[in-house]
């Protein structure tokens, strides 16, 4: 703070007026600080910084949770600072925009480095949601990986890439549809985009369209409300376009899969007869 002796300062810390951003950045105990607080400590810290990884994904609105840290990149081998942590990564031209002062990696460079660095589940959870947006698909990432080989995390961009061509996005959606191959129901497709088949902007875990059946799985992951309230709306709206639903939990799919199995089979037995009709 301009004006304030090194001891003014101190006492804002020790009585806790003053909190820790990052690096040499402090905020107000009043401010609620953010991911826009944490951008700017990284912009005061560190200038010639690149906001990155889950910071800059937080940044664009992407559901990436927060670590508590705030990812850079930087051209030089600097040592963490304080919740600072930076990163070595071969940024390509395009790759940065600004955000205010502050340099940030582009959403799809976010996307794409979030999807080979990010745990397992969070990289899967990102995954579905960038697929149900359509912001980049297969063909993208392979080709991101060829034109980079051997950067860390292509080995999971790979797999991501295979996920968005089976369209299967989690471990829940895998195990439905081994389910439905080791019970021999054919004409179903996985990551069906309902708009083209009834006019509702939603996609479906697996979607038989000739008797218009949905078959919905809810991960091994808990879901907030937000994700609950989305779900009930999204249903509501599908079975007013005229399709059925069926739910099914991750428990189900692992200690009651011939239920599963015996259910959709019955249910779509009793859709054909009524097309039929």
């Amino acid at each position: 703070m301009a004006g304030a002796t090194r001891g003014a300062i101190d006492w804002r810390i020790r009585s806790g007026r003053w909190r820790l951003v990052a690096g040499l950045a402090y905020r107000l105990a009043a401010d609620p600080g953010g991911v826009a607080t944490a951008m700017h400590a990284a912009n005061l810290t560190w200038p010639d910084s690149v906001v990155a990884l889950g910071t800059a994904a937080r940044a664009h609105g992407l559901p990436v949770p927060d670590d508590g840290q705030v990812h850079v990149v930087l051209a030089t081998t600097r040592a963490p600072a304080r919740h600072l942590v930076p990163h070595e990564i071969r940024l390509d031209p395009g790759d940065v925009v600004h955000m205010g002062p502050v340099a940030v990696t582009s959403r799809r460079r976010t996307i794409i480095d979030c999807l080979g660095r990010l745990p397992p589940d969070d990289a899967l959870d990102l995954l579905a949601w960038v697929s149900s947006r359509r912001l980049l698909g297969p063909e993208d990432l392979a080709q991101w990986v060829r034109a980079h080989p051997s950067r860390w995390g292509n080995v999971a961009r790979s797999r991501a890439a295979e996920r968005l061509v089976s369209g299967s996005m989690s471990r829940a959606e895998d195990r439905l549809h081994e389910l439905l191959r080791r019970a021999g129901l054919e004409g179903w497709s996985a990551g069906a985009d309902l708009f083209e088949h009834v006019g509702v902007h939603a996609h479906a875990d697996v979607y038989f369209e000739t008797v218009r059946l949905v078959v919905e799985v809810d991960g091994r992951r808990a879901h907030g409300t937000d994700r609950f309230q989305a779900d009930r709306t999204r249903q509501n709206l599908l079975i007013a376009a005229g399709c059925v639903v069926l739910r099914y939990t991750w428990l189900d799919l692992q200690d009651r899969p011939a239920l599963v199995v015996d259910q959709i089979r019955s249910m779509l037995r009793t859709l054909e007869r009524t097309h039929v009709a």
